[in-house]
């Protein structure tokens, strides 16, 4: 389907809404601003990049987002329907297996959706009008070595969140700054792209980047592209690394399902991968969370101990003696584990931490998971949703009051990992034509051996159980990071039945030009590939129906943080 369409978000207001802590902006069409005076004051260039990086930071990190596709990958469970938990995590209650996306415009389920879509085409268009009024206008930023920066930033944001959509959607919109989008006509002329486009568009923009941080002056990123306060930075030499790790998480995470995923250019993982974070001196990709403007919701809720739980699934993968499904009534054991990682579950500075029945930490506590015997959740919504473990690696990043004794919700969390990139290098050293099992037995071994203390790989075993040992440091390893969890267990075919494999473009677009809407998932789509389609119509919303509807959502997304 190539259907012509703006994202009301994705371009129009985006100017607007990006500009979060930076001086003021006034744009008297949104549809079509008056660059030239727009732009006069380099602060609102600035501030866009500043404010793409922090719009695609919460969405990669969202509630809405991650840690939804977490419970669908049944990596985290909770029974709430908090963020439609549990009406996309449950199995024959509302659905017989799993229920496809709810892609109608009134739905209340469809918030999900809108989310990824909306939050990743909001920086897409903010790197657009940085680099238009840069390149096209002629801007410059104090003088021409800033200018190239903030350029490069701008330019390593198109990949972000193109990258973003190729993962979710099955299709999305391509565009840039040698596109001519100053009228609403020009707009209408933007099409459709079939997923595989923007992914491949995706890494020709992070390449770009990458020449343009080789070429310009080295510099250090502003703190404020990471925090409001204390974000972290990053030199010229690191953002390429990180460029390369998303690249690698891209190509490898893109599949939908097995067949694609022994499609991927592993050769091209591999090198991407070789250039990554763990490559030469390791770093990660971090930010600050002050529960304020930014904040992680996976890591959030996912480490709300009395909130969120390991399903079962996960639970039984890491240790002895944990069933799935949930054994009825009496549930499952203090963990047996020879995982580090997992320990005896006992944790805290004295038992019972939250009420839920803890055990205060003894020396063989787990650093990443817990025990709680006490369950909150509600038996009537599935059994199924209970389990035993929580998620405790980041519990300083959860509400406060959830975590430990004097852990307020806010700190440096990750978005990416050395771990993320060294398991992502071994897998492709497994699967590309010319296979290295020595080297990814010691990309392995850093995780597996250094923070799970497991036996070390030697390379002398089969691919096959190689690959086994990759899927489990990265069940591990990835747990909390954005969607990562979702994209790994649907490349493998790892998901329940009728799971949705990727998102359709939201019906409040798609009613704007009365294209008939369509999903993915559910009985009606059980492969969750190929899209099924309602059949319904709806009113096209204008720009004013967006703006509220969008301001609406913004307020009810800050007090949402009670279960429900």
């Amino acid at each position: 389907m190539r259907k012509q369409l703006r994202s009301a978000l994705g371009i129009a207001v985006a100017t607007v809404v990006g500009l979060t802590g930076c001086k003021s902006l006034e744009v008297a069409n949104p549809n079509a601003p008056n660059f030239g005076t727009a732009f006069s004051d380099p602060g609102a260039l600035t501030g866009l990049v500043v404010g793409g990086f922090r719009n695609w930071i919460n969405t990669r990190e969202s509630h809405d987002g991650s840690l939804v596709l977490h419970t669908m990958a049944d990596s985290y469970t909770a029974s709430w329907n908090n963020f439609n938990i549990r009406f996309y995590s449950s199995q024959g209650a509302e659905c017989p297996q799993r229920c496809g996306w709810d892609n109608t415009p009134t739905s209340t389920f469809r918030f999900e959706i809108e989310t990824l879509w909306y939050g990743y085409n909001a920086p897409l268009s903010q790197a657009y009008d940085v680099l238009n009024a840069i390149r096209n206008l002629g801007a410059v930023i104090e003088d021409e070595d800033e200018t190239k920066k903030w350029e490069a930033l701008a330019v390593m944001l198109q990949g972000m969140s193109l990258s973003g959509l190729a993962l979710n959607f099955d299709r999305a919109f391509v565009f840039d700054e040698t596109d001519d989008l100053s009228t609403i006509d020009k707009i209408k002329q933007l099409e459709f792209a079939d997923r595989a486009v923007v992914r491949d568009a995706a890494i020709e923009k992070f390449n770009s980047a990458v020449t343009l941080l080789q070429a310009g002056p080295q510099f250090t990123t502003p703190s404020a592209l990471t925090g409001v306060v204390n974000g972290p930075t990053y030199t010229s030499a690191q953002l390429i690394k990180i460029i390369r790790t998303m690249q690698a998480e891209l190509l490898a995470h893109y599949p939908r399902n097995a067949a694609e995923n022994a499609a991927v250019n592993w050769d091209q993982v591999s090198t991407f991968a070789a250039q990554g974070m763990s490559s030469g001196t390791p770093h990660g990709f971090e930010f600050y969370q002050d529960r304020t403007i930014l904040i992680s919701g996976d890591k959030d809720w996912g480490n709300q101990s009395t909130t969120v739980q390991i399903d079962t699934r996960l639970a039984k993968l890491i240790t002895t003696n944990h069933q799935d499904p949930w054994p009825a009534p009496d549930g499952n054991p203090p963990p047996i584990s020879p995982d580090a990682r997992v320990g005896d579950g006992s944790w805290g500075p004295e038992d019972d931490i939250l009420f839920s029945g803890t055990t205060a930490a003894t020396a063989n506590a787990g650093t990443d998971f817990a025990y709680h015997p006490f369950i909150f959740f509600q038996a009537a919504r599935g059994l199924y949703h209970f389990g035993e473990l929580s998620h405790i690696r980041y519990s300083y990043a959860a509400s406060p009051g959830y975590g430990l004794p004097g852990e307020d919700g806010t700190g440096v969390v990750p978005l990416y990992s050395p771990a993320v990139n060294d398991l992502l290098w071994a897998e492709a050293l497994l699967r590309k034509p010319a296979q290295n099992k020595a080297q990814a037995a010691q990309l392995i071994n850093n995780t597996r051996v250094g923070r799970g203390h497991l036996t070390p790989l030697t390379g002398a075993e089969s691919v096959a159980d190689m690959l086994t040992a990759v899927q489990y440091e990265q069940e591990i390893e990835m747990l909390g990071l954005g969607a990562m969890p979702f994209y790994n267990r649907r490349r493998i075919d790892g998901l329940w039945p009728m799971s949705p494999r990727q998102m359709p473009v939201p019906a409040r677009d798609l009613a704007q030009i009365q294209v008939e809407f369509y999903s993915f998932g559910g009985p009606g789509n059980p492969a969750g590939l190929a899209p099924g389609t309602g059949g319904l119509t709806a009113r096209p919303m204008n720009v004013r129906d967006k703006w509220k509807e969008l301001f609406a959502r913004a307020k009810t997304e800050a007090r949402r943080s009670n279960r429900h």
